[in-house]
Order: C-alpha cells, then structure tokens, then sequence
C-alpha cells in the first residue's frame, strides 16, 4: 500500500518476473539482520483517511482470508498510483503474525516494506509501511494502515481501512507543519491515494467473493 506511478503491461510482466527472483534472494538472506521498523510515534501528527466496503463473508472468515490473499489481486493500478506486482517475506512464519515482514513490489518498479503491528482475528489487523522508494513518497517516513471488521446481518462484514502518513519534518511539505499537512490531505491523500484506496476495497471485495 505505497505510492507511484502505474507503468505499461510489459513493463508489470518484467517486475512480476523480478520479484520471482528477488523472493529467492530474500529466502536465503540472513533475517536475523533486519533493522527494526520505525518507531511509531504516540501522539504524532499523523494524515489520515478512511473508507470502508461490506463483505459477503463473516468477520473472522474474511480477516483470515486477508492474510493469504495475493496482494497483487487486491490493489491495481490507478490513474495516478501504481499498483502491487508481488510480495516477498522477510521474516519466517506466516504472515499475519505480530512482527512478520515483507517487502511490496509495485509496477513502477519501486518498493515499501510493512511489518504486522497488531492482529486480532476478526476484529483487526495493523501494519507499519516504511523505506518508499516511489518518488511520490519520499517526503514520508512511514505510514500505518488499520482495517477493522464489524459484523452485520446476514453473515457480512464492514471493513472499514484507515490509512494514515507520517511525513518527514525537513522536507516539503512537512516542514510547514500544519500548513504541510492540509496541503498534503488535499493535493494527495484526498485524491490519489483516496482513489487508490477504493479501488483496492472494490477488488477485495470482488476477489474475496469469488467475482474475479
């Protein structure tokens, strides 16, 4: 769940294929050498924003769904924002566990890193995203995703997906502080990434009840 660019098919086909090899390099790499994540800070000002979508599945069916789910099903490409080309973990085990890592691979051929904070079956699931290589995020030092899954009638779910950025304090425009920030809710967040966020939700949504 980074940011970017979208690039042509040929182009995702060629990143698809790289991440194939990368995963390798990263299955024989040694984990325990992986820095830590960045501190998330309490209180810090965050840019946050929301959208939900309702699911024909029950809480708990869909949250373990999400964690086997591929990635690259769920996040297309937009008019502004690239989407997901494939995933390689760092770290041993499953992911969805506290601490479990993985590298993002998106089809303008940059990449983010997000660890697992907090998952409660059901309920929710937390994540840290950090090291954006996209030129669209180079002014933000992480960001945290939450989704929250809420029962309805009817065996569904509301999942409602909050994501919120960090920005780097000495670069534009995080050194104007306030000012900083609503430009950056307007000008992106609010925009592309918002834009990229629904259609995220659509194609989950779609992938999850077997509509793709």
């Amino acid at each position: 769940r980074c940011c970017g660019r979208s690039k042509s098919p040929r182009l995702r086909s060629a990143l698809q294929r790289l991440t194939k090899r990368r995963k390798l390099e990263y299955a024989s790499a040694d984990m325990s050498e992986l820095p830590p994540p960045p501190d998330v800070e309490i209180g810090a000002p965050m840019i946050a924003h929301t959208e939900r979508v309702v699911v024909d599945m029950a809480p708990h069916a869909f949250s373990e769904w999400m964690l086997h789910a591929r990635l690259e099903d769920q996040i297309p490409d937009t008019r502004a924002l690239p989407g997901v080309v494939g995933t390689a973990q760092l770290t041993p085990g499953d992911w969805g566990r506290p601490g479990a890592r993985r590298v993002v691979h998106l089809s303008d051929g940059a990449r983010c890193t997000e660890q697992v904070l907090t998952y409660i079956p059901g309920e929710v699931f937390r994540y840290v995203v950090w090291d954006y290589t996209t030129a669209a995020a180079r002014r933000v030092t992480y960001a945290v995703g939450e989704f929250l899954y809420a029962p309805l009638e009817g065996g569904r779910t509301q999942v409602t997906w909050t994501y919120a950025f960090r920005l780097k304090a000495d670069r534009f425009p995080g050194k104007m502080g306030r000012l900083g920030r609503w430009i950056f809710r307007h000008a992106f967040l609010e925009r592309n990434y918002a834009e990229l966020m629904r259609a995220t939700l659509r194609a989950t949504k779609a992938y999850a009840e077997g509509k793709t």
